[in-house]
C-alpha cells in the first residue's frame, strides 16, 4: 500500500509540476475592446505546409496546403491567417474574445500559447473628498478615484498631492490633516490599465492653509445682503416716485401764472 501511495503522489507531483510549466509559458496579452490583435507564432525551420490555430477548445482558422483557408463562424469576418508565416490577424476584438489562443504548425503544436484578456479603456476618474462634512477642522477625509471601472480590469489608482509626484494607492485613501497636508494646494487622481491611463481634473484641499470657507461664505452672504438691500432700496424709490406721482399738482397762488 505504501508503495501506490508513494506513485500516486509522484504522479500527482509529475502533473501539477506540468500544469505550471504549461501555465508559465503562456504569454499574457491585453488588448483594448475594439482593437486589433496579431499573434506571431515560433519561427520554423521548414516550409510551411499547415497552419491551424485555436482559440480555447475551438478552431479560429485551419489551412493546409492545397486546400482553401477556413475560419469559424465567429473569426470568419474579422480573422486573417498568412499561410507563410503563420501570423494571426483579429480585428475589432470583443470581450468574449478573451481566451487561450494556441497555434499548430505542420500538424505540431508549438510550445506555450497566448493569453488574451479584452478590456476597456479606463474612463476619466472624478478625484473627490469624502465626507460631505469635510472641513478644515476635521482631523481626517477620505479621497477617492471614483470611475466606471466595469471590464476595465486590473486598474491601478495614483495619486498627486499639488506638483507632486504620482503615488500607487488603492482606490479610497486616508488624508491627515496635518502639516505636510496643509501645504497641499490640489489633489489630482489617475486611473490606470495595461491599456491606457486617464487623469482627472483637480480638487481643491480643504485642508490647505490658503484654504478658508470662513471667508468664501463670508463672501457670498455679503453678496447676497447687498443683492437684497441694492434690491429693497431700488424698491423704495421706485414707490416714492409712485407716491408723488399720484399727489395731485398745488394750485397756483393768486396772481402767479399757472
Amino acid at each position: 500500500m505504501e508503495g501506490r501511495s508513494a506513485v500516486w503522489l509522484l504522479a500527482v507531483l509529475l502533473l501539477l509540476e506540468a500544469l505550471i510549466s504549461a501555465e508559465a509559458q503562456n504569454t499574457l496579452k491585453y488588448l483594448e475592446v475594439g482593437g486589433k490583435l496579431v499573434l506571431r507564432p515560433e519561427p520554423v525551420s521548414s516550409r510551411i505546409i499547415g497552419v491551424t490555430w485555436k482559440f480555447n477548445d475551438g478552431i479560429v482558422g485551419e489551412w493546409d496546403e492545397g486546400q482553401e483557408l477556413e475560419y469559424s463562424p465567429i473569426f470568419r469576418d474579422r480573422a486573417s491567417v498568412d499561410t507563410t508565416t503563420g501570423v494571426l490577424e483579429i480585428s475589432n476584438m470583443m470581450k468574449n474574445h478573451s481566451g487561450l489562443y494556441t497555434v499548430e504548425i505542420n500538424n505540431r503544436k508549438q510550445s506555450g500559447g497566448h493569453d488574451v484578456r479584452v478590456i476597456k479603456q479606463v474612463p476619466k476618474p472624478v478625484v473627490m473628498i469624502t465626507p460631505l462634512t469635510c472641513t478644515k477642522e476635521s482631523e481626517s477625509c477620505f479621497l477617492s478615484c471614483d470611475g466606471d471601472i466595469t471590464d476595465a480590469d486590473p486598474v491601478t489608482f495614483y495619486f498627486r498631492k499639488g506638483g507632486g509626484d504620482w503615488e500607487e494607492g488603492e482606490q479610497n485613501i486616508t488624508i491627515m490633516n496635518d502639516a505636510t497636508t496643509q501645504a497641499v494646494p490640489k489633489f489630482f487622481c489617475r486611473m490606470k490599465n495595461p491599456v491606457g491611463e486617464t487623469d482627472s481634473e483637480s480638487v481643491d484641499n480643504p485642508f490647505s492653509v490658503g484654504a478658508n470657507t470662513g471667508v468664501i461664505v463670508g463672501a457670498i452672504v455679503g453678496s447676497v445682503v447687498g443683492v437684497l438691500v441694492a434690491g429693497a432700496v431700488a424698491g423704495g424709490v421706485a414707490a416714492s416716485r409712485h407716491k408723488h406721482a399720484d399727489q395731485p399738482e398745488e394750485a397756483p397762488l393768486l396772481g402767479q401764472q399757472p
